[in-house]
């Protein structure tokens, strides 16, 4: 096979063709290896400023080994502009939500109506995706999912009560945040990203059950889904914890791949998925571990059939860039050097 780019073989994989080997990526958003050891080296926040993002992206890349560009490094653009507080985080925690909009759902929907791109962070994440907009490194663009989402804006309690007493209600607040992110990931590809990663954390068929995901989240994947495919990009959507209650359920939203936590089998998902999968290497074992089992673990995955190599969830700011390089050599068949 003649040699490929990063971005070449990534996409190729993403569009069922057979590569030379699976690629090793870190998307970013919840699922990112902007840790300490990395983010240490670039001046300003990279939650913040377009310049810190894009130094973290690039630095990511050469330092760990993996094969892609991502943006941002967190799960909280998304809700900043719904009138809620946030901390940014810094080079040892990651950005978190402090205090909800305590509205009424209905006056949320009213009073926020459109989301303003030009304000809060958005732009700052569409200056980074143009400036890492290149030919042979994938740039991916990364979403929080609408549930997710929806309970960052307010109280989880709040939306699942909804869930059960005034469903109708919760799917439209539901429905209008995607709408809001929908449009941010075609933003996203209009400045040059390649691929969209979605990450739904509270979207699990451990929280939510199988009825659930099919009338809450599915739609909204799906509503996603048809735009990045109407743009011929690509998609993929992680799903934390375990898959068994709605595996089959994921078939129904057309992505391009899935990305599951280290619970899941990925032998057995590949029997049920008609989509490719991703994953899922230890984040425990990333964080605490040691190189030599991490690249067993990492084997095992390419082994096991996982069509794209990934830390299995998100990753602990206090991950070794050692543990990391681990990972992504041992893809590469330059495992020799992993543990230099």
């Amino acid at each position: 096979m003649q040699n490929i780019n990063e971005k070449q073989r990534l996409l190729g994989v993403l569009k069922g063709e057979i590569q030379d080997r699976p690629p090793v990526i870190c998307p970013g958003g919840m699922m990112n290896a902007a840790v300490s050891e990395i983010v240490k080296n670039i001046h300003g926040n990279h939650n913040v400023t377009s310049e810190a993002m894009v130094a973290a992206a690039k630095l990511v890349r050469e330092m760990a080994g993996f094969e892609n560009y991502g943006v941002p490094f967190c799960m909280t653009v998304e809700s900043e502009p719904f009138g809620i507080k946030l901390d940014f985080g810094d080079k040892e925690r990651e950005p978190v939500v402090t205090e909800y909009n305590e509205l009424d759902i209905s006056e949320i929907i009213s009073k926020y109506n459109e989301v303003e791109f030009n304000s809060y962070r958005i732009p700052v994440v569409l200056k980074a995706i143009g400036e890492l907009k290149n030919d042979s490194v994938p740039v991916i663009g990364n979403i929080t999912g609408a549930i997710s989402t929806a309970t960052s804006v307010v109280d989880p309690l709040v939306l699942f009560k909804l869930m059960r007493k005034a469903p109708e209600k919760a799917y439209e607040f539901i429905a209008f945040i995607n709408k809001n992110l929908v449009d941010y990931a075609e933003k996203m590809l209009d400045r040059g990203a390649d691929v969209i990663v979605i990450s739904d954390p509270t979207a699990t068929g451990e929280i939510l059950g199988k009825v659930n995901f099919e009338k809450f989240a599915v739609p909204m994947f799906k509503e996603i889904a048809e735009m990045v495919h109407k743009r011929n990009a690509k998609l993929i959507i992680h799903i934390c914890g375990n898959t068994n209650s709605i595996i089959e359920s994921l078939n129904l939203i057309g992505a391009d791949a899935y990305s599951f936590d280290s619970v899941v089998n990925i032998k057995t998902s590949k029997d049920k998925i008609n989509s490719k999968i991703m994953g899922n290497v230890s984040t425990q074992l990333l964080q605490d571990g040691t190189p030599e089992k991490i690249m067993l673990n990492t084997k095992h995955c390419i082994d096991s059939g996982s069509d794209i190599i990934s830390p299995a969830c998100g990753l602990g700011m206090s991950t070794p860039v050692i543990n990391l390089k681990a990972m992504t050599a041992l893809v590469k068949g330059e495992n020799n050097n992993a543990i230099d």
